[in-house]
This record gives structure tokens, C-alpha cells and sequence, in this order.
């Protein structure tokens, strides 16, 4: 399974170290992909060890309270208003 999450700001190289180490603590994680500068968290995980709401969790404990998951169909607004 994979889930997109969202952020407010910018990441910065030291919010993609935070990020990445702590969901490889997850079981079942098998891939994020991050950018410096950009504001999207791509994840890909296996659904029988983990789930969005522990990665959610894992991202809290990082600090990151206000990422939050990609509306279906991907948009977010953000380009359109919408």
C-alpha cells in the first residue's frame, strides 16, 4: 500500500533525516520518498504490519503534528484553491 502526506512548509535536510528515521522504525515500511524543499512524503508500506494511522503516530512523535494525508484523488487544493 502507499499514502502521499502533505506538509505546511518547505522540508528541509534535517526534517527528511527526522522523517526517514523515524518511520523506518515502523515494521512493514518498505519506502519513503522525500525532497528537500518540497512539501510531499510519498510512503509505501506493507497494510498487514503497519498502517496510515501508525505512520500518523510515528510522525507526531517526530514533531510533525501537521502533516496530514492527501485527500483522495490526490489534490489538495493547493494549486486551484479548490
Amino acid at each position: 500500500m502507499q499514502h502521499d502526506f502533505q506538509f505546511s512548509a518547505p522540508l528541509a535536510f534535517a526534517d527528511i533525516e527526522r522523517l526517514t528515521s523515524a518511520l523506518c522504525t515502523l515494521p512493514g515500511v518498505r519506502g519513503i520518498d522525500l525532497e528537500p524543499g518540497g512539501r510531499e512524503m510519498h510512503v509505501e508500506f506493507d497494510e498487514d504490519a503497519t498502517s496510515t494511522q501508525d505512520i500518523t503516530a510515528a510522525l507526531l512523535g517526530a514533531g510533525y503534528g501537521e502533516a496530514r494525508k492527501e485527500k483522495s484523488g490526490g489534490c489538495c487544493g493547493g494549486c486551484c484553491g479548490g
